[in-house]
Parts: structure tokens; C-alpha cells; sequence
């Protein structure tokens, strides 16, 4: 027990790296977190800018509050991207202090959205930031724990202030649950990084190919593959090779490039082999390194395994010199691109119904449509929707929206996009449906499917959708048209009592 609770300090206070390593590495801390704040406030300008836009050039119905936020957080993001890019060269010191007022700005919109914008909405957007703020800069564990306790409870306060009562308890816990995903995910990738800025500090550090050599072969065991090459004569030292990883390369020569090449061949993904070949060409590698400490590329290999290839400049501290020696290395990375996956997923999905979300299903009837893949759209919403939230309240409402949600699921093939735009209204884009008679038999099934729902307290309730549905049969015709054909058609099936669709025959 007492060597878990060890653990269990070195893990929150410095990821279970040694501590001694930290004034190390500060330098390659410093210039990641640079970069990431750099593109992170880059980013939060352009958003917070396009939606102070937004709201102001089309008169959307937006809170003043929320207009206010919209304003502080462009202002003080541009102050923080000037700052990061013209002063932290100067003053280094003035770093961790603009990542922390950067942080404290995405929470500050955020508590801004929850407790005065929509207070009596769940938290999506404060959460989201809650599970995805920690994995965006490399620090010190416990730092960010700190900030963390202290949103907490601030939260914790608030929830109970501004939120009705029913919300409190499933509020804080949502908060719980995101903010732990959140510091669990943040401390995992710290680590990540900061055993990889180690990892190349050591590297550049040690000269003598003994004490090299000494040392890969003891930190190898967290690669699937490493090498160390001298590419002035073509030579290679194996490290590492798990060939029960990937598949073996069989006998091989002394010489690098044979190795790199037989190596590729074996164990890359045809899709990705020729992108692989590009990395590895010693070729080009010389100029692709100088002043670079490590340059990676992604690939599957042919065993299903998600691995980043690396090569690592050992001459790094020769700045105007091509590299001599390198260390070419394999990494396992298939959980990382499984937590990537799942963080998509998330983003993309409408929690209530499990259909994709706006953003993330029109995105994906977009890609169809840039791949030509042709088929029919299909716009809908509940018929006299507000009553029954006016009748019988909005759980019976959401109720209505989850039944024709599985209905959808039922009725709809996987190739199809099934999406929930928001409130009662939906979209599905059907793969290869390319003539009216295919789409009355699809929507046909589709309205079986609703005769058949059966809500408890709605008894009586027979769910009416009224349709429109357009074609896409390639073309210049964009997404915004067929939506404005699939709505123009919707609009006039609503002039029909009882489930109707209407076709775009304009």
C-alpha cells in the first residue's frame, strides 16, 4: 500500500518522471507549450471572431452577455497570441503566466455560457473543455489539478446558485466525470511527452557510442522497433526488433537503407506504404533533419497496429550541420488513436438520440458528396412537435424524439447518414437512392417503422413527420442547395394533414 501511495504522488505531482529531469527538459517544455499556444489562441481568435461575426451580420438572437463574452474572449486571445508571439522570445518567464490567463479564458466563456447564457440548459460546452483543456500543454501535473480543485469548486457554487434544483446533483457529477477524464487523459499525454523530451534530451547528450548504446537498449523496451544508423557509411546497429509486433524482416544486410526499404515493405499497410517510403528515403532525410531534434510520420502496419515512426537527430547541437547519426524508431500508438476516436465520436454525436450531431453528420454528407457518391436527402420534422411539449411536458417531448431517432436506425442502412439538426428536426442522406420510386420505398419504410412506435403516456399519439427529399446525382450542385430543395419540399408537405414527403422536381 505504501508503495501505490508513492506512485500515486509521483504520478499527480510529475507524471512519474524523475523531478531531477525537469530543469532538463525545461527548454523543449517551453518551446511545445509556446507552439501550443500559439496555434491554440490563433485558433480561439478566429472562433471567437467568426462568432461575434456571425451574430452581429445575420441579427442572430444572441444574448447581450454572451455578445459580451464573444468580445472579451477575441480581445483577450489576440493580446494573448501577440504576446506568446513578440514577447515570451524576450521574456520567457512571462510563459506559464499567458497559458494560465489563456486557460482561465476558455473557462471563463465557458462558465459564461453555462450559468448566464443558458442557466437553465445542461453544461455541454464547460464539460467539453473540462475533459479537453488538459491534454493541450505540457506541465507539471499538479499545477493543473490546482486549477482544477479550484474551477471545481467555483463550479460547485454556481451550479447551486444559478441552475434549477432538479440539475444540481447531475451537474456536479457530469463536471466529476469530465474533469477526472480530463486530468486523467492530461496527465497521461504530459507523461507522453515529457518521457519523449527525455527520451531526446539523453539522446543528444550522450556522445560516447557506448554509454549510447548502453542507454537505448534500456529505454527500448517502450518501442516496437529502434535502430541507430550512421548515414555516412550506411550502417545500422539493431536495438529493438518485436518481431511478434510486426512482421519479421528476415534476413537483412548491414546496410540501412535495405533494412528501411525490406523493413516497409513487410510491415506497412499498402495504403500507407508509399506516404512511408517518403519518410524513410535517406535520400532526403539529411536536409528534412537539420535543425530538427526529431521528425515522426504515422502509419498502420499490416497487422492492424496505428505506429509512429521517428527518427531522432543525435547531432542536434551541430545546428549547421547535416546529420551524421540517427535513431530510427517504431512506436505503438494504437490507444492513443483509439482515445482520438472516441473524442471524435463524441463531438460528433447527438447525446439525446445517438445519431450524429449537426457538425459532425453534415460533415459527413459533405465527404460523400466531394467522393461523387450519389443518393438522395431527406429533410423532416415532427408534426404539431410543440403541443405535445405543450400538453403533456418535455419529457414526453424527448421521449417523441428518441422514438423516431430508433425508428430512423431501424429503417436506415449503416452506409446511410442519419442526423439529429436540433429540436424535432432531421436529416438522412441515403447512399445510391438515385430515382423517386427507390426513395418513396425507402420513406415508405420509414413511415411503417413510425406506425409501429408505441410511447408510454402517448397511447393515442400516432408520430406524423412531414418530408421533403431531394437528389444528388453529382454535378455543382453543393450541400446548401440540396438543403434549400429539401426544405422548399418540406415546407410543402406541411400543407398535407398526416405523414406526407414531397419530391424537389424543380
Amino acid at each position: 500500500m505504501k508503495r501505490f501511495f508513492e506512485w500515486l504522488r509521483s504520478y499527480i505531482l510529475y507524471a512519474c518522471i524523475d523531478p531531477r529531469e525537469f530543469p532538463k527538459i525545461k527548454a523543449a517544455m517551453d518551446r511545445n507549450n509556446q507552439a501550443a499556444l500559439h496555434a491554440f489562441s490563433r485558433i480561439a481568435v478566429v472562433l471567437f471572431a467568426t462568432a461575434l461575426l456571425l451574430s452581429r451580420s445575420f441579427q442572430i438572437e444572441v444574448k447581450i452577455d454572451q455578445n459580451f463574452g464573444y468580445s472579451f474572449g477575441l480581445v483577450l486571445s489576440l493580446i494573448i497570441y501577440f504576446a506568446n508571439y513578440y514577447l515570451v522570445p524576450r521574456k520567457p518567464r512571462l510563459l506559464p503566466w499567458l497559458i494560465y490567463l489563456f486557460d482561465c479564458v476558455l473557462f471563463g466563456f465557458g462558465f459564461l455560457l453555462a450559468f448566464v447564457c443558458s442557466p437553465n440548459q445542461l453544461t455541454i460546452s464547460l464539460l467539453v473543455m473540462f475533459a479537453i483543456v488538459p491534454m493541450f500543454f505540457t506541465d507539471r501535473p499538479y499545477r493543473l489539478a490546482i486549477l482544477y480543485f479550484v474551477l471545481e469548486l467555483l463550479f460547485i457554487h454556481l451550479v447551486k446558485i444559478f441552475k434549477p434544483a432538479e440539475m444540481v446533483n447531475l451537474e456536479i457529477v457530469n463536471m466529476v466525470v469530465y474533469s477526472s477524464v480530463g486530468l486523467i487523459l492530461g496527465t497521461y499525454m504530459t507523461r507522453m511527452k515529457l518521457e519523449r523530451f527525455v527520451f531526446e534530451y539523453r539522446v543528444n547528450e550522450l556522445t560516447n557510442q557506448e554509454q549510447l548504446t548502453k542507454y537505448l537498449k534500456s529505454i527500448s523496451n517502450i518501442y516496437v522497433t529502434m535502430y541507430h544508423a550512421d548515414l555516412d557509411t550506411g550502417m545500422f546497429m539493431e536495438l529493438r526488433n518485436d518481431v511478434d509486433a510486426l512482421k519479421p524482416y528476415g534476413a537483412m544486410g548491414p546496410h540501412v537503407e535495405q533494412m528501411l526499404h525490406h523493413g516497409a515493405l513487410q510491415t506497412v499497410d499498402p495504403d500507407f506504404l508509399e506516404n512511408a517510403k517518403k519518410f524513410l528515403d535517406l535520400g532526403t532525410l539529411k536536409e528534412r533533419l537539420k535543425g530538427k531534434t526529431t521528425i515522426t510520420h504515422e502509419f498502420l502496419s499490416q497487422s492492424g497496429m496505428w505506429c509512429r515512426a521517428r527518427y531522432v537527430n543525435v547531432d542536434f547541437d551541430k545546428k549547421d550541420e547535416l546529420p551524421r547519426y540517427v535513431i530510427f524508431a517504431v512506436e505503438n500508438i494504437s490507444e492513443q488513436k483509439q482515445r482520438e476516436k472516441a473524442l471524435i465520436s463524441q463531438a460528433e454525436t447527438d447525446a439525446m438520440t445517438g445519431l450524429y450531431n449537426r457538425n459532425g453528420g453534415v460533415s459527413k454528407i459533405k465527404e460523400k458528396m466531394h467522393d461523387r457518391l450519389q443518393g438522395m436527402l431527406c429533410l423532416f420534422d415532427i408534426d404539431k412537435f410543440k403541443s405535445i411539449n405543450d400538453n403533456y411536458g418535455h419529457q414526453a417531448g424527448d421521449k417523441v424524439i428518441v422514438a423516431v431517432a430508433d425508428a430512423m436506425q431501424r429503417t436506415f442502412r449503416d452506409v446511410d447518414v442519419l442526423l439529429r439538426l436540433g429540436g424535432d428536426e432531421f436529416m438522412v442522406f441515403l447512399s445510391k437512392v438515385t430515382n423517386e420510386e427507390l426513395g418513396a420505398q425507402a420513406i415508405g419504410r420509414f413511415f411503417t417503422e413510425l406506425n409501429k412506435v408505441s410511447i408510454e403516456g402517448l397511447e393515442d399519439y400516432n408520430i406524423a413527420v412531414s418530408l421533403g427529399a431531394t437528389f444528388f446525382r453529382g454535378g455543382k450542385v453543393d450541400f446548401d442547395d440540396l438543403y434549400r430543395q429539401a426544405d422548399d419540399c418540406t415546407y410543402e408537405s406541411k400543407k398535407i394533414e398526416g405523414r406526407s414527403f414531397t419530391f424537389w422536381r424543380g
